[in-house]
């Protein structure tokens, strides 16, 4: 069994147009060494990425906006219909007023 470090390369997510790195490490500095890292997903919502038809990347455990349309907002964007996963926690939302236009 391989011990996983903090920094050690989690994955590669690859979404239309943008590939970003998941590494393992820490979401609060009080975690560490407390428990193992775990894999870290950006946080999409201060720092917006968009694919080329403008519609936003999300993640879905980060907290939901406005446009919410789902049953429980406390289970985050995961359960939002305008929530499109795409690959491993990651996806795009559809919902059309976050879309980025040019």
């Amino acid at each position: 069994m391989t011990h996983i470090r903090d920094g050690d390369l989690y994955k590669i997510i690859r979404i239309e147009d943008i590939s970003f790195e998941i590494r393992y490490g820490y979401y609060e500095e009080y975690e560490r060494g407390r428990s193992e890292p775990v894999p870290v997903y950006p946080d999409l919502l201060s720092s917006p990425v968009f694919i080329k038809d403008g519609r936003p990347l999300v993640t879905a455990m980060q907290n939901v906006c406005e446009g919410f349309e789902g049953e429980d907002r406390e289970l985050g964007c995961f359960a939002c219909r305008h929530f499109c996963e795409c690959e491993d926690l990651v996806g795009l939302c559809n919902l059309e007023s976050k879309r980025r236009r040019e």
